[in-house]
């Protein structure tokens, strides 16, 4: 085969290597649009619901304002999400969502299995039933591997999945799912993290290649018509097998080109260095394990700094920052006796009714504030960093995702879930939607417990009606979110194994029936697939 001919038919020079480091950098950077990601931080336990959404907003529809988020109940009582108010214009709370599955005894093979947290942390990103049998693994894949297999660049197809602290290996303690009963157990040293990416720093000016994988763009997709095009023509089985080996050589090498933001010098700029991972309790050789509290404080911001890190680097675009549910808090201000587990059911155990912990409510709202903070923390670092026309922020969606709604109720229902960012402009942003219709409730988590005095009886009646739009849809409109910046991309219209959703616990749930080695092969499906058109930009 002419190669002269060969390197013509693919758009010339743009195929050869070394790439056309000639081109203009600025001319090169206007171009290009930038890689969309999608960062879920995870927390247990539920929160006080009634303080937690945004005030004024009349049924979960309306405009989201600093105001919104700062101001006070009309009881005087401090809101939740007041650390997020300079994020407003940035800031969407869709309404009205529930997790598929909850609420049922669901029936695997022919045997039923309910317990609450197990669900919340099983079924929530998989949308699938458990194994109720052996561990309880999840019967599916989760979504963050969805998005890692689809979006990430390169070779790797597998998303960072951090824990602050250490992790359980059990059922309560993982969220993410790489296949059906398979836990994917989350990364707790930070130090690792660091030394993933350090091996990815760049030093000196970019070459095209580096722009092009900086804003998730392949060179082959760039010249597909010229190649196909090509391809098209009549030639022999070996000449095409030419061809195709030629551009598998080329996508490999394309896939180790690291964005030119991938730097020591963003690490640094960033805090992330090799004498702060030791300050902060991730020494370079043994030294043990941080505790709770360097752990929580000086841990967890290094845990947000290397999100920001990987993002610059490209080398996730699916990341999943967990927080542990069973954790005493005794820093920031904060000296509480009993862990969030206990407190969250109101009487300090995990034994559910009971008599009240003294000052319960305004302990959990202290926990539910401090989570606050640090989402408001990696908001802000993330929305720091400038990338095309606007900042890393702006096309990424980020997302607070609870296990529960409240935790003493047990509920997975109305939702409080706030995504940060638009994905690049796919994403409605500065409002709250009611994606459900209908009447909402903020929650009645203070309707047991409110008096603070130790020995009140905890009744328990603390969840809320309505709102059960199942989260497939949501996660189906980030999927297309990511995927609407990449070219050729054909949206999808589901995720998940099942859409079935209930309010109350108890009773006869949905039958599945599995393979045998838990993929799920009957049962009720999606039945109400697509995106959620009114959180859409």
């Amino acid at each position: 085969m002419n190669r002269r001919l060969f390197l013509r038919g693919l758009g010339g020079a743009a195929l050869a290597v070394p790439f056309l480091n000639s081109l203009g950098r600025s001319a090169r950077a206007q171009e290009a649009p930038s890689p969309r990601r999608l960062v879920i931080f995870y927390t247990n336990n539920g929160c006080l619901t009634n303080r937690w959404f945004p005030t004024g907003i009349e049924n979960g529809t309306g405009s989201v304002t600093a105001a919104s988020l700062e101001t006070t109940q009309a009881d005087g009582k401090p809101r939740t999400l007041a650390p997020l108010a300079p994020f407003a214009a940035k800031l969407l709370f869709p309404r009205g969502l529930a997790m598929p599955l909850n609420g049922f005894n669901n029936k695997v093979d022919g045997t039923e299995y309910f317990d609450p947290h197990d669900q919340g942390m099983g079924s929530k990103l998989t949308c699938a039933p458990l194994d109720p049998g052996g561990d309880h693994w999840a019967l599916s894949h989760s979504l963050d591997h969805e998005i890692a297999q689809r979006f990430n660049p390169g070779t790797n197809k597998v998303p960072l999945v951090l824990s602050v602290g250490n992790a359980f290996t059990n059922v309560k303690g993982i969220v993410s799912y790489s296949a059906p009963k398979t836990p994917y157990a989350p990364v707790t040293n930070a130090r690792t993290v660091y030394s993933s990416l350090t091996g990815l720093f760049v030093s000196g000016s970019g070459t095209e290649a580096d722009y092009r994988v900086a804003r998730g763009e392949s060179i082959i997709d760039l010249v597909s018509r010229d190649l196909n095009a090509y391809k098209a023509r009549r030639m022999s089985g070996a000449d095409r097998k030419k061809i195709d080996d030629w551009l598998s050589l080329l996508r490999e090498t394309e896939q180790r080109v690291i964005p030119s933001a991938c730097t020591a010098e963003s690490a640094t700029a960033l805090g992330v260095t090799d004498a702060a991972l030791t300050e902060a309790g991730y020494p370079a050789r043994g030294g043990g394990f941080p505790n709770n509290e360097k752990v929580y404080t000086l841990g967890s911001e290094m845990m947000i700094r290397l999100i920001a890190l990987t993002m610059m680097c490209d080398s996730n675009r699916s990341i999943v920052l967990q927080w542990p549910g069973f954790v005493t808090f005794k820093w920031d201000g904060i000296a509480h006796t009993h862990d969030h587990h206990g407190l969250s059911h109101r009487n300090g155990s995990a034994a559910v009714g009971g008599q009240c912990v003294s000052g319960v409510i305004e302990q959990i709202h202290e926990i539910d504030r401090w989570y606050a903070g640090r989402f408001a923390k990696l908001v802000k670092t993330i929305d720091s960093i400038e990338e095309g026309g606007g900042t890393m922020l702006d096309n990424s969606a980020v997302m607070w995702l609870p296990e529960l709604a409240d935790g003493n109720a047990h509920n997975n229902n109305n939702l409080p879930i706030v995504i940060a960012g638009s994905a690049g402009g796919y994403l409605k942003q500065g409002v709250s939607v009611n994606v459900a219709g209908g009447k909402l409730e903020a929650g009645n988590s203070e309707a047991t417990c409110s008096s603070g005095t130790e020995g009140e009886n905890n009744s328990g009646n603390t969840g809320s009606s309505g709102g059960t739009v199942p989260l497939n849809k949501l996660y189906t409109t980030l999927i297309n979110a990511l995927g609407a910046g990449m070219p050729e991309w054909v949206p999808v219209d589901r995720f998940g194994v099942s859409d079935a959703v209930a309010v109350g616990f108890g009773g006869s749930g949905p039958s599945f029936t599995t393979d045998g080695a838990g993929k799920v092969t009957d049962g009720p499906g999606i039945s109400k697939p697509g995106e959620l058109d009114a959180i859409k930009a």
